[in-house]
């Protein structure tokens, strides 16, 4: 059991489905509306209105407690979200002893019928997120992934994927790495994620080399009506 009868629990972003274990809740959302996801971690909520604390968890603002006055702090399904990421895992590390991540998986965040067939993974995401032995690397999602079959996996592998393999997770002790990956060279960026897709086996190689062989007739299309 990581979390003793005595210990102070804080989640982050626990509006939609509050683990009712936690002692805080931080939200953007107020007290009153919380739940609408059901919850977890017991039938009592151990928080109350008071230690409800309603606010841009983004907003640059430190959190109400002392370094390492938290016990263990829960954040699941919000780091995706939300606009500013390293600074909340900043945070985290500050006010907590130990924890618990919980992210979407990159399959999931890539492949259509998620939630819609016209879109990959989650539509009101920010984030693509990388765990590498506890360590959360941040990719922004860029819009070019739902237009183009070469950059998701289709909609017939997004339903079919388990649960399992639809999230991320990783308990940590006193602190764990985060980073914003930056790629400003677009052609390579494009290309990490078709690498990805490709590594998935979904679409044949046939489909590849057709897409190979056109290229060169979209250049010759591009050239002749940009010298119209």
């Amino acid at each position: 059991m990581r979390i003793g009868e005595e210990d102070i629990v804080l989640e982050i972003g626990g509006w939609f489905r509050p683990f009712n274990r936690a002692n805080w809740v931080v939200d953007v959302m107020p007290y009153e509306t919380r739940g609408e996801g059901g919850a977890d971690g017991g039938a009592k909520e151990y928080f109350s209105k008071e230690t409800w604390i309603q606010r841009d968890i983004c907003a640059r603002k430190p959190l109400p407690f002392k370094d390492k006055e938290i016990d263990f702090v829960i954040c699941s399904h919000i780091l995706e979200d939300v606009r500013d990421p390293v600074f909340v895992c900043s945070e985290i590390c500050r006010v907590g002893k130990q924890g618990y991540i919980e992210v979407p998986s990159k399959l999931a965040e890539l492949s259509l019928g998620i939630r819609s067939n016209k879109y990959a993974g989650y539509f009101h995401h920010r984030w693509i997120i990388e765990i590498e032995n506890k360590k959360l690397n941040f990719i922004f999602k860029p819009h070019f992934i739902h237009s183009y079959w070469k950059y998701h996996l289709p909609s017939s592998y997004g339903r079919k994927l388990a649960p399992e393999k639809r999230t991320q997770w990783f308990f940590w002790e006193e602190s764990f790495e985060f980073v914003e990956k930056i790629d400003v060279d677009y052609k390579m960026f494009r290309r990490k994620i078709e690498d990805f897709i490709r590594l998935q086996r979904v679409y044949s190689e046939y489909r590849y080399q057709i897409e190979k062989l056109k290229e060169p007739l979209r250049k010759i299309c591009a050239n002749f009506f940009n010298n119209l």
